[in-house]
């Protein structure tokens, strides 16, 4: 199964290369880089943004659909993951297990805290998947919640474009290179850092722990 899966991944990879390969290169339609965007957004968000924002310096594709398109593309992802726990509660010993007086607390816990919890879930790597799948499985009020997925997912990608657009404008006058490509590094070298810095606090962790 791995030997079928693997040249199938492969070519999903290198489509969407060609896309954005076509996309820099000024031959795709805005349409189709919108569609590559929300895409890849479901794949590596980092990757969409610094991509969106890339795009968007260099003319190929407007400020307004970039970020439409990378917004819209994250906010579907976070909203699949409070499908995911909807779904999570058809099955029969997760039911047994956790839905009734116990869920029922903890879904007035959560509604409560509902804005820093839906706020710090998007930026705190890896809270989301836990947070927003719990959201749905407590059945969580679904328009409380989408209202703000939105709002989140708006001021990280405004914020994440802006900070992108600042310091790559700094690095292509200082290094000479590409506002397309320098405005993407910053998100790209953020998109590295953190599984990094996450490692590194794991491994110490566990030699601190080793040590009599």
């Amino acid at each position: 199964m791995l030997s079928d899966a693997a040249p199938v991944a492969s070519a999903d990879w290198h489509a969407v290369i060609a896309w954005f390969h076509g996309a820099l290169s000024g031959t795709a339609d805005p349409w189709v880089i919108a569609l590559a965007l929300v895409l890849t957004t479901l794949l590596l968000e980092d990757v969409a943004i610094a991509a969106g924002v890339a795009l968007a310096t260099q003319g190929t594709i407007s400020w307004g659909l970039s970020l439409a398109a990378v917004g819209g593309g994250i906010a579907v992802g976070d909203l699949g993951l409070y499908a995911l726990g909807m779904v999570a509660t058809r099955v029969p010993w997760l039911r047994r297990r956790y839905i009734g007086e116990r869920s029922a607390w903890a879904r007035e816990q959560v509604t409560r805290r509902l804005p820093s919890a839906v706020l710090l879930a998007r930026v705190i790597p890896g809270l989301r998947l836990v947070t927003y799948t719990a959201c749905g499985f407590l059945r969580v009020p679904f328009a409380a919640f989408c209202a703000w997925v939105l709002l989140a997912v708006a001021l990280w990608t405004g914020a994440l474009y802006g900070l992108s657009l600042a310091i790559g404008a700094a690095l292509a006058r200082q290094l000479g290179l590409p506002l397309p490509v320098a405005v993407a590094l910053p998100i790209l070298v953020l998109a590295a850092a953190v599984p990094l810095w996450r490692m590194i606090h794991q491994r110490f962790r566990s030699t601190s722990s080793s040590l009599p």
